[in-house]
């Protein structure tokens, strides 16, 4: 499959969603014109489903338990959020010619709030997906599929070591001491480090000369030393038990691991730092909800859903990592397939682990009522109808712009996924800035006061079918 033929797909694809966007956004704004209307009707009775619906097979209507967290409210704007700090770290670090990536601050964002299989969601996307259809150089490919596989080691790790009790007391902590900081910097940056530092150096070895050490030649030297030394001693020992060629070849990635590990330190305690920084200050209700548990103090648990999804993201890499001859798949291939481990572990640990599905839908419409409830406020200035207004503009006009296109433009296809990606990239920073904002606003609020004032019981009610409405199945 091309990166062309895809460019075009996600064009046509983004085409069809702004189209989309601006009925959804033009239906929005209609419904403020109804409320006389919905707060004086009477109450609707419960509709009976269909009978079609009822003649559905059980094994369609049972594909899976429902997901523990909501899909509008939490799932899509942190992973959205993730892929863009993943990108804009990325892209700072390229112009800025930093040793620092930063092209995992997203990553960590997202496994801190939603866990491991999210985290390695996210970074799966950025690397193969994001990544590969905005890097403006030839070869994307070559430089960019062989590292998901290390970017996913990260977030798994990241994810797994945030659902540990040492982190959500840490987050509570209060005090002045520098001793917690200097712990939570050492055990996800320093530790995240030596962890991914472990496939890196694999993919080096995939790579072969196609990858270049960044050390100091004298730093290097001295690794090389310490490992012949470290490699005569054991030599008898390692040809006994590995054979005399990864005898041979244990001292090479002894040396690669630890200018891997060298070299990932900074680059993931800045990532790790500045993503706690910024889930802190800017969603600090999704960390009571998702970290903390809110009211209840039980915070959502995956189930097998998330492994096959991760599983279905991971598949086009595979197959492209296993059967490009510059990835060398025939002799490398147990390195391609490693992931495949974790997804199907993961789904046999989380089929019948997790509440059951009355407790994880309970869980879920309440959290929807708080976030709605958070926005509400925002919602009701006049400035918000304005910014709806201009956002819904804005995009009537790109999709015109778009559709004009072919008369002015000769590769259409690629000046029209770059023009989506600018307008819809911007239009989502500044959502994700106005749901931080809400967020705070949100927190600043006394708890024991109701966060919203409705007018009277039949208002209540209507605005508890539109959140019911908002809540996936």
């Amino acid at each position: 499959m091309s990166r062309e033929f895809l460019i075009s797909a996600a064009t046509i694809i983004a085409i069809v969603a702004a189209v989309l966007t601006i009925v959804d956004r033009s239906l929005s704004l209609r419904k403020r014109f109804h409320i006389f209307r919905r707060r004086y009707a009477p109450r609707k009775k419960e509709r009976t489903p269909p009978a079609w619906v009822a003649a559905l097979p059980g094994w369609f209507k049972n594909l899976g338990p429902p997901m523990s967290y909501l899909f509008l409210h939490e799932v899509t704007i942190i992973i959205a959020a993730g892929v863009v700090l993943n990108y804009l770290g990325l892209v700072l670090s390229v112009h800025l010619q930093s040793v620092l990536y930063l092209d995992m601050m997203g990553t960590a964002f997202a496994a801190f709030l939603l866990g491991p299989w999210w985290g390695a969601i996210v970074a799966l996307l950025t690397n193969s997906v994001v990544n590969w259809l905005l890097y403006p150089g030839p070869d994307a490919e070559l430089i960019i599929f062989p590292w998901s596989i290390v970017n996913m080691t990260g977030g798994y790790f990241w994810g797994l070591m945030a659902r540990r009790a040492n982190f959500v007391k840490y987050l509570r902590e209060t005090s002045s001491s520098a001793i917690p900081h200097l712990w939570y910097l050492f055990t996800f940056g320093v530790m995240g480090a030596c962890v991914m530092s472990v496939p890196g150096t694999f993919v080096q070895a995939a790579l072969a000369d196609q990858t270049k050490l960044v050390l100091n030649p004298d730093v290097v030297s001295t690794f090389e030393r310490l490992a012949e030394g470290w490699q005569a001693t054991v030599r008898g020992q390692l040809e006994a038990l590995f054979g005399v060629a990864w005898a041979d070849s244990l001292g090479w990635a002894t040396v690669n691991w630890l200018h891997n590990w060298l070299r990932y330190i900074p680059d993931k305690t800045m990532s790790v730092a500045i993503a706690l920084i910024i889930l802190k200050y800017g969603f600090p209700l999704f960390e009571r909800e998702l970290i903390h548990g809110g009211a209840s103090g039980n915070r959502p648990s995956d189930n097998r859903i998330t492994p096959l999804l991760l599983g279905l993201l991971y598949a086009p890499s595979f197959v492209t990592l296993l059967f490009a001859e510059i990835y060398m798949g025939h002799l490398y291939w147990p390195l391609w397939a490693a992931p495949w481990l974790f997804i199907l572990s993961g789904y046999s640990s989380l089929r019948h682990a997790g509440p059951p599905e009355a407790v994880v839908r309970e869980a879920r419409h309440a959290r929807a009522r708080r976030y709605a409830s958070a926005l509400k406020p925002i919602e009701r200035e006049p400035h918000e109808r304005f910014c709806q207004r201009l956002v819904l503009a804005t995009l009537i006009a790109s999709a015109v712009f778009v559709l004009c296109f072919p008369i002015l433009i000769e590769n259409y296809y690629g000046v029209a996924f770059n023009f989506f990606c600018v307008v819809y990239g911007f239009l989502l920073a500044v959502h994700l800035v106005r749901m931080a904002i809400a967020q705070n606003l949100s927190m600043a609020r006394p708890q024991s006061t109701p966060p919203v004032e409705l007018a009277d019981e039949n208002d209540v009610q209507a605005e508890a079918v539109e959140v019911e409405s908002t809540v996936p199945r």
